[in-house]
């Protein structure tokens, strides 16, 4: 059910917490960001994940900046205990009407804060204002490659329950801004299910269940890509299955927290289970592992659910030794013409 009117919010106090573990290198970036920004009500809470590379001094050199412009400024630290656990505990000393999430390798525009403030002051129903962001190299950190929507056409959709839980929306945190008075209303003390990966489905599907969501169609923040993070991280079949089953994991969790129709709840796991199925299928067929497919098509049969015709078409693929190396063939010989010198030839009048 969706509520259609929520609390006026008038110039309110952002609560932005940062969770992050070993950030030296890239905290200063975002610390920056911070103190650039165009609104004026802030307060901010880094919780330090069991650092163990001199963060802590990075960020503590923040405090007097930080205080100096108004803005109150605490440093947390906890045992290590991954990315969730450090969210929950920043949410416990959170005393703000709106709550901003970004990791410690995000960047704020100036605007950032300001414009989705303003969103959420004009749409009373909406409890979620999500905003675009440019994906940014982290060597070229001025020169944006995209936008993290991809110009989806569901990033418009208010009720995006489903469309999170399925994968299909924007997963950097940096990029919402919630209501407070909702989240306490649909996360009982402030909990979230505890995990190593991700957070956006155990901060945002609870809500997403009930109320709407706006989207800012600007890019407002920066998604930095390192070659280092989780994301582009070069994984083996068995991180891919165990990082799979992970994620489904999250999501059967978060919908088990939500109160519902029990035919509502078992629906939506079915849902989010053909989806995982979709990835390891897509997946497989990416890397030409036979194992990772027959994951997911093992998972259609086992629940008799009916395979589209595109399925098929991909199990044909998988099973075609042909298909892949006729695949091999072709990207030998690109990868052949791309090393050969370019013979330049001159026009003579």
């Amino acid at each position: 059910m969706i509520i259609s009117k929520m609390k006026q919010l008038n110039h309110p106090l952002v609560s932005i917490i940062t969770p992050g573990w070993n950030g030296k290198t890239f905290i200063h970036h975002l610390l920056d960001s911070i103190l650039s920004q165009t609104y004026d009500n802030i307060e901010y809470i880094y919780v330090d994940d069991g650092s163990s590379d001199g963060t802590k001094d990075v960020v503590l050199s923040y405090k007097d900046k930080f205080e100096s412009r108004g803005i109150p400024f605490m440093y947390v630290y906890k045992e290590n205990g991954g990315l969730c656990s450090a969210i929950q505990e920043g949410l416990q000393h959170v005393s703000g009407e709106c709550l901003c999430w970004p990791e410690y390798d995000d960047i704020l525009l100036p605007t950032a804060i300001e414009e989705r403030v303003k969103y959420l002051e004009s749409h009373s129903d909406c409890a979620v204002v999500t905003c675009d962001a440019w994906i940014t190299p982290v060597d070229s950190l001025d020169k944006p490659t995209g936008v993290l929507s991809y110009h989806n056409p569901n990033r418009f959709d208010r009720n995006h329950f489903v469309q999170l839980l399925t994968g299909n929306s924007i997963f950097t945190a940096a990029c919402h801004m919630v209501r407070m008075d909702v989240f306490d209303e649909t996360h009982k003390d402030r909990k979230i299910f505890q995990s190593r990966v991700g957070a956006v489905w155990q901060m945002l599907l609870p809500i997403y269940y009930k109320y709407n969501r706006g989207f800012i169609d600007k890019p407002l923040v920066k998604w930095v890509q390192r070659k280092d993070s989780i994301s582009n991280k070069v994984q083996n079949i068995n991180e891919v299955i165990k990082g799979s089953k992970e994620l489904l994991k999250i999501r059967v969790a978060v919908l088990d927290s939500i109160p519902m129709l029990v035919s509502d709840r078992e629906l939506y796991k079915k849902i989010a289970g053909m989806n995982n199925a979709d990835s390891f299928m897509r997946k497989g067929i990416a890397l030409r592992s036979k194992k990772l497919f027959y994951i997911g098509y093992n998972y259609y049969k086992d629940n008799n659910i009916p395979v589209s015709n595109e399925i098929i078409l991909m199990k044909y693929q998988i099973g075609n030794n042909l298909f892949f190396y006729i695949i091999k063939w072709y990207e030998k010989i690109v990868e052949k013409m791309k090393r050969m010198p370019l013979k330049i030839v001159k026009k003579y009048e």
